[in-house]
């Protein structure tokens, strides 16, 4: 049996088997199957059950793989997400699937789009492709000329989910379409899901906080607020708390976490959150910040007796929060 024979056995067994209600296969390449149980297993079934959300197209016909000539446009292997931070790409579990079709890329996006659930996210359409400018001298009409020659290869859209599971951090599928001859269209669809570290027990705190007091050392002249100011009502108690408690650990340790350089004149300040039992009781806990020129973005480190202090990622949510309870205006750039 000769190549092209081979490849036409292979692909009408496919199709056979899809027209029977047979299952379609998810490449399995990009990352082999982590233990049973584990955080990273968890991720790959949230990956696998995203990707599935998508029912294949009457159109379309499912591949083994991307074939040669569109791999250089989509490639074969998970693609690099260059939104992941590098803790997030060493935790990101995907699967993808691969499809051939004459529809054209708007109408997959658009049928992609339609079957997902209605908070997923879609984010910016791109598309890459060649151009060329028109012989002769540069003139004002050699932009839109340039664009009228545009021949786009490559289409890409990401919609992100939110997580079903407190586990995972993300959770997305993406889109990939990738010209082909004989006005065909391959498709690689990608779901994938990136799994939270897990918080050390003791920087959970507790039912026995029932005070917080928020304390800062920015000079009067930034009007952050009254320093020390003490919370003591329990809905806003337990609404900090768990906001805390819901900040992931910060495990990026190849990460280059900086800030723009603060303006001539400004002092620096820090914020710390003291959480006590009781009023003038011991700390349990305590978290600091300082959220910089970068506003609401910053590391919160936090604090228990008796154990080393563990940094946490970056939480919008929590500056936003602490000005809110406590009547404060902590600077936000």
């Amino acid at each position: 049996m000769n190549r092209m024979a081979g490849k036409a056995v292979a692909v009408l067994a496919t199709v056979m088997a899809i027209a029977a209600g047979g299952t379609v296969a998810l490449t399995a390449a990009e990352t082999p199957a982590p233990p049973a149980g584990t955080r990273a297993e968890i991720a790959l079934k949230a990956a696998e059950s995203t990707l599935r959300l998508i029912k294949p197209a009457r159109s379309w016909t499912h591949l083994a793989s991307v074939p040669v000539r569109e791999r250089r446009l989509i490639g074969s292997t998970t693609t690099e997400n260059d939104n992941l931070s590098r803790e997030e790409r060493a935790k990101l579990q995907s699967r993808a699937t691969i499809w051939v079709t004459k529809a054209t890329p708007r109408t997959i996006l658009t049928y992609v789009r339609s079957h997902l659930p209605r908070d997923a996210t879609a984010h910016g359409q791109s598309s890459s492709g060649t151009s060329s400018a028109p012989p002769g001298p540069i003139g004002p009409n050699t932009s839109r000329e340039i664009e009228r020659r545009y021949k786009p290869e490559l289409w890409s859209q990401e919609f992100t989910l939110p997580p079903v599971n407190d586990v995972l951090r993300r959770q997305a599928l993406t889109v990939f379409i990738a010209k082909a001859t004989h006005g065909r269209f391959v498709i690689r669809l990608e779901g994938s899901a990136v799994w939270e570290g897990v918080r050390p027990s003791y920087t959970l705190l507790g039912a026995d906080v029932h005070v917080i007091t928020i304390a800062n050392t920015f000079p009067t002249s930034r009007d952050v607020g009254p320093s020390p100011t003490v919370i003591s009502n329990p809905s806003l108690v337990q609404e900090l708390v768990a906001l805390v408690n819901a900040i992931p650990i910060f495990e990026d340790r190849g990460a280059v976490f900086s800030c723009p350089s603060e303006k001539p004149g400004e002092t620096s300040g820090i914020f710390a959150l003291i959480f006590a039992e009781q009023p003038a009781a011991p700390a349990l806990a305590t978290l600091e910040g300082q959220p910089y020129a970068c506003g609401e973005s910053f590391l919160p480190i936090i604090s228990v007796p008796g154990h080393p202090s563990l940094e946490l990622s970056e939480e919008p949510a929590l500056v936003s929060m602490i000005n809110r309870i406590a009547g404060l205006h902590l600077p936000k750039g």
